[in-house]
């Protein structure tokens, strides 16, 4: 078996010790409220509660990419030990961390030409793109090497779908994460729009549904439509609305009775601060998105 790290981000969005449970190198991204920085570290540096109170006191939050030095501080101590890294990053479409990353490769691979760094897009984020990284860890479990762990990740991110719903595209404007032209809530009261991440790992409003009753139905729907694989992992992911995390899970467990987990996780500082709370998001792994 190849001598290979898996490595990620934090805006993974799984829990705090996961990746190190699961001997994963994990790289922190960072955020600002104000002229105040913090690590994306699962709320050790900010509690969630104080960071969307700042958020929705008027202070502005502001994310960071990853840069180049970092991947290289992070990179470069195993390949100084003769080990090869294979990472999975967030989505290309959301941030510019996946150019720096490669950034880093090209300079780290002059200087240690014998080694190895693969880097794979997860075209995913928060806990969407955590699954994709448990799916990577479940298979190099098994064995395999760098070629063949890349081949099987990029077959599961093209069945990977996520969907959101929220009570307010606010932040998500702010952050330009949707465009003004997108955001289509105005002034209408209880509209929870329903957006999905796409094919090219950007998010897109699809739907208007009115209240989150309707929100969490268009999501089951889409769920059974993309072919939900029932026998894998589900994923939740919230900001500051669990109960409503609870009861799609519950929705999910009733209407498709899976095989494989359902799991809840926070959304985590980075994505929240273009969230903000009241969003609720599913990921699941379904029919191949890209071949339809």
């Amino acid at each position: 078996m190849d001598n290979y790290v898996l490595s990620c981000c934090s805006t993974m969005d799984l829990r705090k010790g996961w990746a190190e449970q699961h001997d994963i190198n994990l790289i922190y991204a960072k955020f600002f409220l104000g002229e105040e920085e913090f690590l994306d570290d699962f709320y050790e540096s900010i509690p969630q509660e104080k960071l969307f109170a700042r958020m929705l006191s008027g202070e502005k939050s502001q994310t960071t990419q990853i840069n180049t030095e970092e991947y290289l501080d992070s990179f470069r101590k195993y390949l100084e030990q003769g080990q090869d890294i294979f990472h999975i990053c967030l989505s290309s479409g959301l941030s510019g961390t996946y150019n720096s990353c490669h950034i880093a490769k090209d300079i780290l691979l002059e200087e240690f030409p014998e080694r190895r760094i693969e880097i794979v897009d997860s075209l995913m984020a928060s806990c969407g793109y955590g699954l994709l990284v448990d799916k990577a860890y479940e298979l190099k479990k098994k064995g395999l090497d760098m070629d063949s762990l890349r081949t099987e990740v990029e077959k599961w991110r093209n069945r990977l779908h996520g969907y959101f719903f929220t009570s307010d595209l606010r932040f998500f404007i702010q952050g330009g994460r949707v465009s003004k032209a997108a955001g289509f809530i105005g002034g209408l009261l209880k509209i929870c729009p329903v957006l999905k991440i796409t094919e090219e790992g950007k998010l897109k409003p699809i739907e208007k549904a009115r209240g989150k009753k309707q929100a969490m139905d268009n999501i089951l729907s889409k769920m059974e439509k993309e072919g939900y694989l029932s026998s894998e992992k589900c994923y939740i992911s919230h900001s500051a609305c669990l109960e409503d995390a609870k009861k799609l899970a519950d929705c999910i467990r009733e209407r498709f009775r899976p095989e494989g987990d359902i799991e809840i996780f926070d959304i985590g500082g980075s994505i929240a601060c273009h969230t903000g709370p009241g969003t609720v998001s599913g990921f699941f792994f379904g029919k191949d998105a890209v071949s339809e």
